[in-house]
């Protein structure tokens, strides 16, 4: 994936020192995406300019999803090109996307990614940077630290898409939950209302967030979503809803956001059917029925999740599909439970889309372990598997929730099921 030395082997210096300028005077943004002989297939360069003579730039790494190999960080180093020009070239599919940050040192002694000797440290440690300056599309991660957004140029994000919200105050690392949001939660957004119930389930506080459609006229479909918290203070979600549904491209419907709080709790109540989901079937789902105008028929009701909250979707849908009929799972932890039977039991009238980048091996491979058990034993459910080009990333599950929700519940205004 990575191409040592494209640049100084193919780009003239003054073609270089044209990008220098171009960067500096912000008229050139990075990754800038170079066409390869293979339509498939594109260069992308992440460039960084180092104007600090009183203190150089001794070295700098990318941070992008799924590609930093804490056995080969020399894959993910910046390499000097030109004078003040630093650049990381890889060759990725022409639709990938990626959240990334780049982090620099300068001074004596080695970075710190490389003074750490554990997986997890020495990644987090190349991670607690920054964005990249010379790109002005920004994410957000789980816990609200900004990353840099890489489209390649035939990456499919819907024009519906709002402009993510982080906190750009919060430094990293962004990776993995690392240092949980914090803060009070607020509705930032008429129709986007906060409710804080006590979960009878796992005894303590949780926080909802219920999004409202622009006009309702009789009961809608309901998705429910995990990891809510991130999705309504961060990810400008209300917005992209109102927008896919003002241009008729998503039917009405109402959002559950369900906040899965720090890392260690959403650890411990995702992944295992007495936690969230428990909690979601036999309190959320009824009150989210009792105060909003919401369709009583399972096929009018979807669970969403990714990673953890992936698998939770799988779950819910497996263990309670008398009340959820549809699920859109991304990047599921297959890992974790095996859940091959349990899908290959679920009735007809049961729709399941699986997604997982191809550069988060173990997760991929867990879907297509699933999927060649349901080719041996069938499902009169419907289920679905998507490759999609990236990591463990939201830098996609972003864009294909919204992206799933109109597949499942398209405008023009859905018709519920009839009793």
């Amino acid at each position: 994936m990575r191409s040592f030395g494209y640049l100084a082997a193919t780009g003239s210096s003054e073609q270089l020192q044209d990008w220098k300028q171009g960067l500096l005077a912000g008229e050139l943004h990075t990754p800038v995406f170079e066409a390869t002989a293979d339509a498939d297939w594109v260069y992308a360069h992440f460039l960084l300019v180092d104007q600090q003579p009183e203190a150089p730039l001794r070295a700098a790494i990318l941070s992008a999803n799924a590609l930093v190999d804490h056995h080969d960080l020399e894959s993910s180093e910046f390499e000097k090109v030109t004078d003040g020009l630093w650049a990381v070239t890889l060759r990725v599919p022409a639709d990938w996307r990626a959240g990334y940050r780049i982090t620099t040192h300068r001074g004596d002694g080695l970075p710190a990614w490389r003074t750490e000797t554990e997986r997890r440290p020495i990644r987090l440690a190349a991670d607690a940077g920054g964005i990249d300056e010379h790109n002005p599309l920004v994410g957000a991660s789980m816990n609200g630290a900004p990353v840099s957004l890489a489209y390649a140029p035939a990456s499919q994000i819907p024009e519906y898409l709002a402009t993510a919200t982080p906190d750009l105050h919060r430094v990293g690392p962004a990776i993995g939950g690392w240092g949980e949001s914090t803060g009070t939660p607020e509705a930032t957004h008429p129709r986007l209302h906060h409710h804080e119930i006590f979960d009878e389930n796992c005894q303590r506080p949780r926080n909802l967030w219920m999004y409202e459609p622009p006009s309702v006229n009789g009961p809608t479909p309901l998705a429910i979503v995990h990891d809510g918290a991130t999705y309504a203070r961060f990810l400008a979600v209300a917005d992209s809803l109102d927008a896919a549904i003002t241009t008729g491209q998503l039917a009405p419907l109402h959002v559950l956001f369900i906040d899965s709080t720090t890392v260690d709790i959403r650890s411990e109540e995702l992944p295992v059917l007495e936690g969230t989901t428990t909690s979601i079937a036999q309190q959320f789902l009824p009150w989210a029925r009792k105060h909003y105008q919401i369709s009583p028929h399972r096929e009018d009701v979807l669970v969403n999740g990714a990673s953890f909250g992936g698998l939770a979707a799988l779950l819910l849908v497996c263990h309670y599909p008398q009340l959820v009929g549809n699920a859109l799972a991304q990047s599921p932890s297959l890992w974790h439970t095996n859940l091959s039977q349990e899908v290959a039991a679920l009735p007809a009238q049961t729709n399941v889309l699986m997604q997982a980048g191809c550069y988060e091996t173990d997760i991929h491979d867990g879907c297509l372990s699933l999927l060649r058990h349901l080719w041996e034993q069938p499902s009169a459910a419907t289920v679905d598997f998507e490759s999609l080009s990236g990591g463990h990333d939201w830098s996609w599950w972003n864009p294909e929730l919204l992206t799933g929700l109109v597949r499942f519940f398209p405008g023009p205004p859905h018709s519920v099921h009839a009793s």
